[in-house]
C-alpha cells in the first residue's frame, strides 16, 4: 500500500512548489504580519489573534476529520487539557510557560493516545459518542478539583516570559500575536508536510473507505491512533497558549464545552473539510462574523448552526472550493 500508492500518484497531483503558490505564501504572510501593526488597535489585534488561533485549532481539527474521517465530539475537553496541563504546571511548580508550550501538548498527546486506544476500534456514531463523553469527563474533572483546578473559582495563568529582549506583559498584545503567528506557521507547516507524507495518504485512504484500505493490508487502527494522538498533541499546544494569553482560567461550557467545540467544526466545515488552509480563511470570516453579531449574545450560535447545515447541503467544499475563483 505505501510504496505503490505513493509512487502510483500522478505528479500533477503532488505537492510542489511553484512560483504562484510562493507568491500567495507571500501576501498571505504580508497582510497577518502588516495589518495589526498598521492599525495600531488592541480591538483589531484581540481579533486578529482569535481569528488566527481557532482557526489554527480548526485546521488541526481538519487533519481528524478532514485527511481521516474521524470524529471528536469532545475536542474542547482535549483543549482543555493542553491549557490546565500548562497553567498548573507554572501555578504549582513554577515551570516556565515556554516550557508549559511543550508539557501541555505531551499531556493532551498522551491522553489522546489512550483515548484512542478506547474509541478508534469503533466506528461512526459510536467514536463521536465516545469522544464527546471523553470531552465531558475532562471538563467535569477539572471542575470537580478545586484543591487542585481551582475548579469554577478560576485558575490565574503566568504570562510568558520576556525573551530574545521582547516584553511578553499582557498588554503588549502585538508580542502574543507574532508569537501565535510563529506557532501557526509551524503547525501549518507540519500538517502540510503530513498530509502529504505516505502517512498522509494513508489516512487519506481511510477517508475514502476504510474497508478497502483493510482488504490492501494497512492497519487502520494504528493509522487512526497516529491521526488521533498527533493531532490532540498540537491541540495541547494551541492550549496551553490559549492559557497563558487569556489570563484565566475556567472550565465552562463556553470555553471547553459543547459550544467551542461547534465553533471549531464550523470554522473547520466552512473552510472545506480536507483543506487546511480552508480553516485559516474560515477563522477570519466566522470570527469577524462573531464580533459583528456580538449584540445577539447566544443567539450567535444559532447562526453558526445555520451557516454550518447551508454549507452541508450547499457548498460542501467550503471556501476552499471558492479558491480557483478568488486566485
Amino acid at each position: 500500500m505505501t510504496a505503490t500508492t505513493a509512487s502510483s500518484v500522478p505528479a500533477s497531483q503532488q505537492s510542489r512548489v511553484t512560483p504562484m503558490r510562493v507568491a500567495k505564501v507571500v501576501v498571505l504572510l504580508a497582510l497577518l504580519i502588516g495589518i495589526p501593526p498598521l492599525v495600531d488597535s488592541p480591538f483589531i489585534t484581540r481579533v486578529f489573534i482569535s481569528a488566527l488561533m481557532l482557526g489554527t485549532i480548526a485546521a488541526i481539527y481538519d487533519l481528524m476529520i478532514g485527511y481521516a474521517g474521524l470524529i471528536n465530539f469532545g475536542y474542547a475537553g482535549f483543549l482543555a487539557v493542553g491549557a490546565y496541563g500548562s497553567a498548573l504546571a507554572s501555578f504549582h511548580y513554577g515551570i516556565s510557560p515556554w516550557a508549559g508550550l511543550l508539557i501541555g501538548g505531551v499531556l493532551t498527546g498522551a491522553v489522546g493516545f489512550v483515548a484512542g486506544i478506547i474509541t478508534l476500534r469503533l466506528k461512526g456514531l459510536y467514536v463521536a459518542l465516545m469522544t464527546f463523553f471523553t470531552g465531558e469527563a475532562i471538563r467535569y474533572t477539572i471542575s470537580n478539583t478545586p484543591d487542585f483546578t481551582r475548579g469554577m473559582q478560576g485558575l490565574s495563568t503566568a504570562p510568558f516570559t520576556d525573551i530574545l529582549g521582547l516584553d511578553f506583559a499582557r498588554e503588549n498584545l502585538l508580542n502574543y500575536y507574532f508569537l501565535l503567528l510563529v506557532l501557526a506557521g509551524i503547525i501549518m507547516g507540519l500538517l502540510a508536510w503530513l498530509v502529504n507524507s505516505r502517512i498522509g495518504l494513508a489516512f487519506k485512504a481511510l477517508r475514502e473507505d476504510q474497508l478497502a484500505t483493510q482488504s490492501l493490508g494497512l492497519n487502520t487502527t494504528k493509522y487512526k491512533l497516529y491521526n488521533f494522538t498527533i493531532a490532540s498533541f498540537l491541540a495541547g499546544i494551541m492550549g496551553a497558549y490559549y492559557a497563558h494569553y487569556i489570563g484565566i482560567l475556567s472550565p465552562t461550557r463556553h470555553e471547553f464545552g459543547v459550544p467551542r467545540t461547534v465553533e471549531i467544526l464550523t470554522i473547520t466545515y466552512v473552510g472545506g473539510r480536507g483543506s487546511l488552509w480552508g480553516a485559516l480563511f474560515a477563522g477570519f470570516l466566522l470570527i469577524g462574523f462573531q464580533e459583528y453579531f456580538r449584540g445577539l449574545g447566544p443567539w450567535r450560535l444559532v447562526l453558526f448552526g445555520s451557516l454550518l447545515i447551508f454549507v452541508m447541503l450547499f457548498a460542501r467544499r467550503g471556501l476552499a472550493g471558492l479558491k480557483k475563483y478568488v486566485w
